[in-house]
């Protein structure tokens, strides 16, 4: 009876100078991607920090509409709206 099917075979030991290079080439490389992630995440943080400062609603952009509507200056475009519609 075998136990621990799951478990992954241990990887072999090899005392062959190329695979030894290769290896900590492997590893450079892996630090390197790390730390470019890393990076990455520092600068995700720092757009995410920068989004949520920012108000929900131009308040400006609505005041200027409504006002625009209730003078009937307001006019909308039937044709650069079905535009915006079919951009993707």
């Amino acid at each position: 009876m075998r136990i621990g099917l799951n478990v992954p075979h241990p990887p072999e030991i090899s005392t062959d100078r190329a695979s030894t290079s290769s290896a900590s080439t492997q590893s450079a490389s892996a630090t390197q991607q790390a730390d470019k992630f890393s990076g990455d995440s520092v600068s995700l943080n720092s757009l995410a920090a920068q989004a949520l400062q920012l108000p929900d609603v131009r308040q400006d952009k609505v005041d200027s509409l409504r006002q625009q509507i209730a003078s009937g200056v307001y006019r909308v475009d039937p044709q650069k709206t079905a535009d915006a519609m079919l951009m993707n």
